[in-house]
Protein backbone atom coordinates (compact mmCIF):
# COMPACT_ATOMS: atom_id res chain seq x y z
CA UNK A 1 0.00 0.00 0.00
CA UNK A 2 1.40 3.39 -0.79
CA UNK A 3 1.57 5.99 1.96
CA UNK A 4 -1.20 8.19 1.27
CA UNK A 5 -3.75 4.51 1.29
CA UNK A 6 -2.49 3.73 4.96
CA UNK A 7 -2.84 7.37 5.79
CA UNK A 8 -6.47 7.32 4.70
CA UNK A 9 -6.84 3.98 6.10
CA UNK A 10 -5.18 5.50 9.59
CA UNK A 11 -8.01 8.49 9.17
CA UNK A 12 -11.22 6.18 8.72
CA UNK A 13 -9.65 4.04 11.51
CA UNK A 14 -9.28 6.97 13.82
CA UNK A 15 -12.88 8.29 12.79
CA UNK A 16 -14.41 4.77 13.59
CA UNK A 17 -12.71 4.90 17.20
CA UNK A 18 -14.26 8.43 17.39
CA UNK A 19 -17.71 7.44 16.81
CA UNK A 20 -17.24 3.98 18.24
CA UNK A 21 -16.72 5.90 22.15
CA UNK A 22 -19.56 7.92 21.50
CA UNK A 23 -21.75 5.28 21.82
CA UNK A 24 -20.30 3.95 24.54
CA UNK A 25 -20.23 6.76 26.34
CA UNK A 26 -24.32 7.43 26.48
CA UNK A 27 -23.51 3.44 29.02
CA UNK A 28 -20.42 4.51 30.89
CA UNK A 29 -18.86 7.86 32.39
CA UNK A 30 -15.54 8.67 30.57
CA UNK A 31 -13.01 7.94 33.28
CA UNK A 32 -14.18 4.26 33.28
CA UNK A 33 -14.47 4.00 29.93
CA UNK A 34 -10.79 5.20 29.70
CA UNK A 35 -9.69 3.10 32.36
CA UNK A 36 -11.35 0.61 30.45
CA UNK A 37 -9.94 0.70 27.25
CA UNK A 38 -6.29 1.60 28.57
CA UNK A 39 -6.65 -2.08 30.18
CA UNK A 40 -7.73 -4.00 26.89
CA UNK A 41 -4.68 -1.81 25.08
CA UNK A 42 -2.11 -2.43 27.19
CA UNK A 43 -3.08 -6.46 27.00
CA UNK A 44 -3.11 -6.06 23.70
CA UNK A 45 0.65 -4.17 23.32
CA UNK A 46 2.74 -6.94 25.56
CA UNK A 47 3.57 -8.23 22.92
CA UNK A 48 5.95 -5.20 21.80
CA UNK A 49 9.39 -5.71 24.45
CA UNK A 50 9.39 -8.85 22.21
CA UNK A 51 9.48 -6.50 19.12
CA UNK A 52 11.86 -3.94 19.96
CA UNK A 53 13.90 -3.12 23.19
CA UNK A 54 11.92 -1.03 25.45
CA UNK A 55 15.02 -0.75 28.44
CA UNK A 56 16.91 0.88 25.30
CA UNK A 57 16.33 4.58 26.74
CA UNK A 58 18.04 6.74 28.50
CA UNK A 59 17.43 8.53 32.12
CA UNK A 60 16.12 11.72 30.68
CA UNK A 61 14.30 10.18 27.29
CA UNK A 62 12.14 7.85 30.37
CA UNK A 63 11.76 11.21 32.17
CA UNK A 64 10.48 13.25 28.82
CA UNK A 65 8.28 10.00 27.52
CA UNK A 66 6.60 9.84 30.70
CA UNK A 67 5.71 13.43 31.19
CA UNK A 68 4.81 13.15 27.54
CA UNK A 69 2.44 10.22 28.43
CA UNK A 70 1.21 11.55 31.36
CA UNK A 71 -0.23 14.88 29.33
CA UNK A 72 -1.51 12.50 26.85
CA UNK A 73 -3.69 11.21 29.13
CA UNK A 74 -5.19 13.68 31.17
CA UNK A 75 -5.72 15.22 27.35
CA UNK A 76 -7.60 12.20 26.42
CA UNK A 77 -9.81 11.61 29.00
CA UNK A 78 -10.74 15.34 28.98
CA UNK A 79 -11.81 14.88 24.95
CA UNK A 80 -14.10 11.78 26.26
CA UNK A 81 -15.55 14.00 28.90
CA UNK A 82 -16.34 16.57 26.40
CA UNK A 83 -17.88 13.70 24.72
CA UNK A 84 -19.77 12.28 27.20
CA UNK A 85 -21.59 15.95 27.21
CA UNK A 86 -21.65 17.73 23.97
CA UNK A 87 -22.74 16.64 20.42
CA UNK A 88 -19.27 14.50 18.26
CA UNK A 89 -19.77 17.38 15.07
CA UNK A 90 -19.50 20.20 17.18
CA UNK A 91 -16.59 18.81 19.29
CA UNK A 92 -14.70 16.52 17.61
CA UNK A 93 -13.40 19.26 14.76
CA UNK A 94 -11.78 21.54 17.75
CA UNK A 95 -9.02 18.97 17.84
CA UNK A 96 -7.95 20.04 14.46
CA UNK A 97 -6.91 23.21 16.04
CA UNK A 98 -3.81 21.28 17.51
CA UNK A 99 -1.30 22.06 14.76
CA UNK A 100 -1.67 25.73 14.84
CA UNK A 101 -1.30 25.55 18.72
CA UNK A 102 1.61 23.36 18.24
CA UNK A 103 2.85 25.84 16.05
CA UNK A 104 2.68 28.45 18.43
CA UNK A 105 3.87 26.35 21.46
CA UNK A 106 6.73 25.15 19.43
CA UNK A 107 8.18 28.81 18.79
CA UNK A 108 7.96 29.58 22.64
CA UNK A 109 9.31 26.25 24.20
CA UNK A 110 12.02 25.06 21.42
CA UNK A 111 12.29 28.22 19.32
CA UNK A 112 10.94 27.09 15.90
CA UNK A 113 10.23 29.82 13.84
CA UNK A 114 6.23 30.66 12.73
CA UNK A 115 6.59 31.49 8.97
CA UNK A 116 3.72 33.76 6.80
CA UNK A 117 2.09 30.26 5.79
CA UNK A 118 1.53 28.95 9.20
CA UNK A 119 0.25 32.08 10.37
CA UNK A 120 -2.20 32.16 7.44
CA UNK A 121 -2.95 28.39 8.64
CA UNK A 122 -3.46 29.63 12.63
CA UNK A 123 -6.26 32.42 10.52
CA UNK A 124 -8.10 30.36 8.42
CA UNK A 125 -8.19 27.89 12.04
CA UNK A 126 -9.72 30.76 13.80
CA UNK A 127 -12.29 31.51 10.77
CA UNK A 128 -13.22 27.51 10.62
CA UNK A 129 -14.05 28.24 14.57
CA UNK A 130 -15.71 31.00 14.33
CA UNK A 131 -18.19 29.66 12.19
CA UNK A 132 -18.54 26.27 13.77
CA UNK A 133 -19.61 28.34 17.03
CA UNK A 134 -22.21 30.42 14.81
CA UNK A 135 -24.99 27.96 16.11
CA UNK A 136 -25.43 25.79 19.06
CA UNK A 137 -22.51 23.33 18.77
CA UNK A 138 -22.69 21.60 22.11
CA UNK A 139 -20.52 23.59 23.75
CA UNK A 140 -22.71 25.77 25.59
CA UNK A 141 -22.13 23.35 29.17
CA UNK A 142 -19.35 25.63 30.95
CA UNK A 143 -17.54 22.30 31.70
CA UNK A 144 -17.34 20.73 28.36
CA UNK A 145 -16.11 24.31 27.09
CA UNK A 146 -13.47 23.94 29.65
CA UNK A 147 -12.81 20.42 28.33
CA UNK A 148 -12.00 20.73 25.02
CA UNK A 149 -9.39 24.37 25.39
CA UNK A 150 -7.49 22.17 28.18
CA UNK A 151 -7.48 19.34 26.26
CA UNK A 152 -6.53 21.23 23.22
CA UNK A 153 -3.36 22.50 24.96
CA UNK A 154 -2.45 19.44 26.17
CA UNK A 155 -2.35 17.97 22.77
CA UNK A 156 -0.10 20.67 21.78
CA UNK A 157 2.27 20.45 24.33
CA UNK A 158 2.11 16.48 23.52
CA UNK A 159 2.89 17.07 20.35
CA UNK A 160 6.05 19.42 20.95
CA UNK A 161 7.37 16.50 23.46
CA UNK A 162 6.84 14.11 20.83
CA UNK A 163 8.98 16.08 18.18
CA UNK A 164 11.53 16.00 20.58
CA UNK A 165 11.61 12.68 21.42
CA UNK A 166 11.30 11.05 17.83
CA UNK A 167 13.73 13.87 16.08
CA UNK A 168 16.02 14.69 19.24
CA UNK A 169 16.46 11.74 21.18
CA UNK A 170 15.56 9.53 18.51
CA UNK A 171 12.85 7.04 20.34
CA UNK A 172 11.74 4.28 18.19
CA UNK A 173 7.56 5.12 17.31
CA UNK A 174 6.90 1.62 19.31
CA UNK A 175 8.84 2.59 22.68
CA UNK A 176 6.95 5.97 22.65
CA UNK A 177 3.66 4.10 22.02
CA UNK A 178 4.42 0.90 25.18
CA UNK A 179 5.17 3.59 27.88
CA UNK A 180 2.13 5.98 26.62
CA UNK A 181 -0.19 3.12 27.26
CA UNK A 182 1.53 2.02 30.30
CA UNK A 183 0.99 5.78 32.13
CA UNK A 184 -2.23 6.12 30.82
CA UNK A 185 -3.23 2.84 32.77
CA UNK A 186 -1.33 4.04 35.67
CA UNK A 187 -3.06 7.56 35.61
CA UNK A 188 -6.29 6.58 35.05
CA UNK A 189 -6.28 3.85 37.88
CA UNK A 190 -5.03 6.26 40.26
CA UNK A 191 -8.02 8.96 38.97
CA UNK A 192 -10.52 6.29 39.50
CA UNK A 193 -9.35 4.80 42.94
CA UNK A 194 -8.63 8.67 44.31
CA UNK A 195 -12.66 9.76 44.01
CA UNK A 196 -15.22 9.30 46.36
CA UNK A 197 -17.40 7.02 43.54
CA UNK A 198 -14.52 4.76 41.76
CA UNK A 199 -17.41 3.12 39.67
CA UNK A 200 -18.92 6.93 38.66
CA UNK A 201 -21.93 7.91 38.33
CA UNK A 202 -23.62 5.42 36.33
CA UNK A 203 -22.56 2.81 38.86
CA UNK A 204 -21.08 -0.39 37.37
CA UNK A 205 -22.11 -3.66 39.64
CA UNK A 206 -20.55 -7.06 39.24
CA UNK A 207 -24.53 -8.26 38.85
CA UNK A 208 -24.99 -6.11 35.77
CA UNK A 209 -21.68 -7.25 34.36
CA UNK A 210 -22.63 -10.90 35.17
CA UNK A 211 -26.25 -10.50 33.79
CA UNK A 212 -24.58 -9.53 30.43
CA UNK A 213 -25.77 -5.76 30.53
CA UNK A 214 -22.31 -4.49 29.75
CA UNK A 215 -21.47 -7.14 27.31
CA UNK A 216 -22.01 -4.91 24.74
CA UNK A 217 -20.35 -2.12 26.34
CA UNK A 218 -17.26 -4.55 26.70
CA UNK A 219 -17.52 -5.78 22.72
CA UNK A 220 -17.37 -1.81 21.93
CA UNK A 221 -14.70 -1.03 24.19
CA UNK A 222 -12.59 -3.69 22.49
CA UNK A 223 -13.36 -2.78 19.41
CA UNK A 224 -12.11 0.69 19.90
CA UNK A 225 -8.96 -0.52 21.11
CA UNK A 226 -8.45 -2.58 17.98
CA UNK A 227 -9.49 0.87 15.75
CA UNK A 228 -6.96 2.78 18.24
CA UNK A 229 -3.92 0.13 17.36
CA UNK A 230 -4.55 -0.40 14.02
CA UNK A 231 -4.75 3.83 12.99
CA UNK A 232 -1.80 4.36 14.90
CA UNK A 233 0.37 1.51 13.17
CA UNK A 234 -0.93 2.43 10.17
CA UNK A 235 -0.32 5.91 10.88
CA UNK A 236 3.90 4.53 11.25
CA UNK A 237 3.88 2.47 8.22
CA UNK A 238 2.96 5.89 6.45
CA UNK A 239 5.24 8.07 7.82
CA UNK A 240 7.97 5.17 6.94
CA UNK A 241 7.75 6.06 3.08
CA UNK A 242 5.76 9.28 3.43
CA UNK A 243 5.95 12.75 3.87
CA UNK A 244 5.64 13.30 8.06
CA UNK A 245 3.52 16.63 8.27
CA UNK A 246 1.66 15.31 4.77
CA UNK A 247 0.68 12.13 7.14
CA UNK A 248 -0.52 13.92 10.06
CA UNK A 249 -2.75 16.18 7.74
CA UNK A 250 -3.94 13.59 5.81
CA UNK A 251 -4.51 11.50 9.31
CA UNK A 252 -6.49 14.78 10.63
CA UNK A 253 -9.69 14.21 8.08
CA UNK A 254 -10.68 11.43 10.57
CA UNK A 255 -12.55 14.75 12.70
CA UNK A 256 -14.48 15.12 9.45
CA UNK A 257 -15.21 11.58 8.77
CA UNK A 258 -15.85 10.83 12.56
CA UNK A 259 -18.31 14.17 12.24
CA UNK A 260 -20.22 13.53 9.24
CA UNK A 261 -20.86 9.73 10.18
CA UNK A 262 -21.61 10.72 13.96
CA UNK A 263 -23.53 13.35 13.60
CA UNK A 264 -25.75 11.78 11.33
CA UNK A 265 -25.70 8.54 13.60
CA UNK A 266 -26.75 10.45 16.60
CA UNK A 267 -29.29 13.03 14.37
CA UNK A 268 -27.14 16.38 15.58
CA UNK A 269 -28.20 19.57 14.85
CA UNK A 270 -26.99 22.24 12.33
CA UNK A 271 -24.43 19.46 10.63
CA UNK A 272 -23.82 21.12 7.80
CA UNK A 273 -22.53 24.63 9.18
CA UNK A 274 -20.63 22.14 11.58
CA UNK A 275 -18.87 20.42 8.37
CA UNK A 276 -18.18 23.75 6.94
CA UNK A 277 -16.27 24.46 9.70
CA UNK A 278 -14.76 21.31 10.54
CA UNK A 279 -13.10 21.25 6.37
CA UNK A 280 -11.74 25.02 6.75
CA UNK A 281 -10.05 23.82 9.91
CA UNK A 282 -8.58 20.74 8.67
CA UNK A 283 -7.52 22.49 5.44
CA UNK A 284 -5.44 25.45 7.51
CA UNK A 285 -4.05 21.90 9.59
CA UNK A 286 -2.73 20.78 5.48
CA UNK A 287 -1.24 24.46 5.11
CA UNK A 288 0.48 24.35 8.67
CA UNK A 289 1.70 20.60 8.69
CA UNK A 290 2.87 20.95 4.55
CA UNK A 291 4.57 24.32 5.79
CA UNK A 292 7.06 22.47 7.82
CA UNK A 293 7.71 19.36 6.15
Amino acid sequence: MTWLSLALLSAFLSAAAAVTQKKILFKIDALIFSFLLSTVIMVMSLGVPFIVDITAVSGITLMVLILKSGINAFAFVLVMMMLERADISGTLPLLALTPGIAAILAFVMIGETITPLEILGIVLMIGGVLILERRPTGLGNIKAQRYIWTALFLFAVSAVLDKVLVSGYKTSAFVVLFYQHAVFLVVYTILIFSRKNPLGQRRISLRRFMTGEYTTVLLLISLVAVFTIGYRLTQLDAVKTGNVAMVLAVKRTSVFYASLIGGKMFSEKHLTVRLAGAAIIIAAGFIILRNVA
